[in-house]
């Protein structure tokens, strides 16, 4: 007589979940979770999902969890997968770091390393705003992943100070901007007309013939606009580049010695000559020549070409 098959088992759910073990489970998460991912970490069905959704309201009402967007939670500081961030910092191994363009939080804002953008010639610069991709990596830090890059906010202004009928104008140097800044007497400070100053835009508009065109304030003076090394700090702006070292930096550059000769012949007593130009950035390229004494190059020459080598000392 063939034997009656018994019933299939129900799947027991596992054992409701304490608050503390669903918190642990959202915070190890590298995104925002929602409710179904919960239950089905945690195998909770049928009427337990209504004793989760409380469970999450509560933890809600203590601060300890956040609404996201898509009825997905996060603990607090928790950051969203998409978001604008601003380059921060350029960390001591030449990482970029980020952080969150709008932060409210008391606590510091957790470390977002910023990778450069793909099929992009153009580094990213300190201050620029991106809207990138997240992915968490610990509690306190991310990696961001640019979508694309966004127009940075104006907030100074590179130009040349110039005096007319019209009063004083500050002609940009970036060849993209469309109008010129007005440049009061007072908001001149010492600059001279003729030079190239780094100013800062006021936050008012001029009334006058003159409407729509803003005011400007002289913050720094660079020298005179003609000058060789003005390409140098035209450069250094447009791209945000820094050209002040901090003063931990400077003291440790003043408090080191010369470089020790080693194997090197020393050869500073040679009156070298220079061959680069008046108008280069460096010299460190240079020449020597002088009559040969070997008989065996009668009316010959001796030629040194000194190159300077950088990695040991300049």
């Amino acid at each position: 007589m063939p034997r009656k098959k018994e019933p299939a088992a129900k799947a027991r759910s596992a054992p409701f979940p304490t608050k503390e073990q669903v918190l642990a489970f959202i915070k190890e998460s590298a995104e925002p979770v929602g409710k179904r991912e919960i239950a089905r970490a945690f195998r909770i069905k049928g009427n337990d999902r209504i004793r989760l959704k409380a469970l999450l309201k509560e933890l809600q009402a203590d601060g300890l969890l956040e609404r996201q967007t898509g009825r997905r939670h996060a603990t607090p500081g928790h950051l969203p997968s998409v978001m604008v961030i601003e380059v921060s910092e350029l960390d001591e191994d030449g990482e970029l770091r980020a952080r969150p363009a709008v932060w409210e939080e008391e606590a510091p804002p957790p470390t977002i390393y910023l990778a450069p953008p793909r099929g992009s010639r153009s580094a990213l610069a300190l201050g620029e705003r991106v809207l990138a991709r997240l992915k968490k990596t610990s509690d306190d830090s991310y990696e961001a992943e640019v979508i694309r890059k966004l127009d940075r906010p104006q907030r100074r202004v590179l130009g040349l100070y110039e005096r007319g009928d019209e009063g004083g104008r500050l002609r940009p140097t970036d060849r993209r901007a469309k109008r010129d800044f007005i440049l009061s007497s007072e908001n001149a400070g010492e600059a001279q007309p003729g030079e190239l100053v780094l100013a800062e835009i006021l936050p008012e508009r001029r009334r006058g013939p003159r409407l729509g065109l803003r005011s400007v304030r002289v913050v720094q003076r660079l020298g005179r606009g003609d000058d060789p090394k003005a390409l140098s700090l035209i450069t250094l702006h447009e791209h945000g580049l820094i050209s002040e070292f901090p003063e931990e930096a400077i003291a440790e550059a003043e408090a080191a010695g010369p470089a020790k000769l080693g194997k090197r012949e020393d050869l500073r007593s040679v009156p070298l000559v220079t061959i680069d130009g008046a108008d280069a950035r460096d010299f460190d390229d240079a020449v020597f020549a002088e009559p040969d004494d070997d008989p065996k190059n009668t009316g010959g020459w001796h030629l040194l070409v000194a190159i300077a080598d950088v990695a040991h000392y300049v």
